[in-house]
């Protein structure tokens, strides 16, 4: 299902990704809200590093991949046995439109329904090699270890950051700019639990 509205992501960094599926889609219905990459890794069944072959047998309402997986990243051992990954056939309902027909070591993150991995515009797609190396250590696991504290944005920045909550950390950027792409705690950071009991950001080790 979409997301909450959020953001929308400046042009120049579409032209750069264009594989990144995380913000709205413009003059669409489909809405999606921001998430600092830890948290597309921890509300998504399933992270796969695929390749992409091509276009596969679409259904009614979805359209299909086919994909060699490389690597289970999250998810059931058994999705090594899937050769197709679907997305909804309309952009209306933040269905993935392909750029091009083959795609090499692609990262998704999506859920999974009736043994099928599906994914929208709403969740994570990106080259693998366009992460930094403290996000790709986060999706090959490291991540895990934030998934009971929540990365909370900050888009009212002229008003102040909300206090963060024992299971919170506040992700803050500069003028409110949000984006997957920029700044340490996007690029380098992760929220964990402290000793102390409460959330908080820590370096993701490389």
């Amino acid at each position: 299902m979409p997301a909450r509205p959020g953001p929308t992501m400046d042009p120049s960094v579409l032209l750069a990704f264009p594989l990144l599926l995380a913000l709205s889609t413009p003059c669409s219905a489909c809405q999606c809200k921001l998430q600092h990459p830890q948290e597309y890794y921890c509300t998504s069944d399933t992270v796969l590093l695929v390749d992409i072959l091509g276009p596969g047998e679409n259904t009614a309402l979805k359209r299909s991949f086919k994909v060699r997986i490389l690597k289970i990243l999250k998810g059931p051992m058994r999705l090594t046995e899937i050769h197709n990954i679907y997305t909804p056939l309309r952009p209306d309902d933040c269905g993935y439109e392909e750029t091009s027909s083959e795609q090499s070591q692609v990262l998704i993150a999506g859920f999974l329904r009736a043994r099928r991995v599906i994914f929208t515009k709403c969740h994570m797609l990106s080259f693998w090699q366009q992460l930094t190396l403290e996000q790709r250590i986060g999706f090959e696991g490291a991540y895990k270890r934030g998934c009971k504290c929540h990365v909370q944005p900050c888009f009212l920045c002229s008003l102040g950051c909300p206090e963060a909550d024992l299971t919170d950390c506040v992700w803050e950027q500069r003028n409110c700019q949000y984006n997957v792409w920029s700044e340490n705690h996007s690029l380098n950071s992760m929220c964990v639990p402290s000793t102390a009991g409460h959330c908080e950001w820590t370096g993701v080790q490389a």
